[in-house]
């Protein structure tokens, strides 16, 4: 039943970002035929944060299941969480992903994440009107070490230890990033990581944007 969820919020992707005004899931022909379970959360998702929260869980579910994931990937927003500096909606990505630690180390793990994940789910998005101050992405993963040679599938039954990055994205610097006006670089020098709790300086994440560019 998770990945029927998930391949539904997918499929409503079309209908979140090619309607000029996001109507009610209620209005939308076709809708009827998705799971209860499927039309309650887009209701809920929409009537609380709005058309653009919809639309960025889709995007980023459909980054996480095209970025390698082995394993069921989802996404589901729990809510905000208060800082110093502000309040963030939150989203809790399972990525789905298991990482070879003999090919990447946290630095280059970070760099997937942000490349193939959260940058590829921006891509979609020309702006972003949310209830909150930011948004935090939270990405969970596996990572282990093995052959290179093996066949990702064959560690589905262990996929190793789980290690969680958040991402704290202030709306001003990502609504610029949206629109083109800041480049990737940029945005990630302005956004707060970290690693199991743990900061992460910006120098750290190794990526594959060059400078410079969106």
């Amino acid at each position: 039943m998770k990945m029927r969820v998930c391949c539904c919020l997918i499929a409503l992707l079309i209908i979140f970002n090619w309607a000029p005004q996001a109507p009610a899931t209620e209005d939308v022909p076709g809708v009827g035929s998705l799971p209860p379970e499927v039309l309650k959360l887009l209701q809920d998702l929409n009537r609380q944060y709005g058309p653009d929260t919809v639309s960025l869980v889709s995007w980023l579910l459909d980054a996480a299941t095209h970025s390698g994931s082995v394993l069921t990937a989802s996404v589901r927003v729990n809510g905000n969480e208060a800082r110093e500096d502000g309040t963030f909606l939150v989203f809790q990505v399972e990525t789905g992903l298991i990482f070879n630690t003999r090919v990447l180390d946290q630095s280059g793990r970070l760099g997937v994440l942000w490349d193939k994940i959260l940058v590829k789910a921006f891509a979609h998005l020309d702006t972003l009107q949310i209830p909150t101050d930011g948004v935090l992405i939270a990405l969970l993963y596996h990572h282990k070490a093995f052959a290179e040679t093996d066949d990702l599938s064959a560690h589905v039954d262990e996929p190793g230890s789980v290690e969680e990055a958040k991402f704290y994205f202030r709306g001003d610097p990502l609504r610029a990033f949206l629109s083109k006006e800041l480049s990737s670089p940029a945005l990630l020098a302005r956004t707060q990581v970290f690693i199991n709790d743990t900061p992460v300086p910006y120098g750290a994440i190794r990526t594959e944007t060059p400078n410079g560019s969106h």
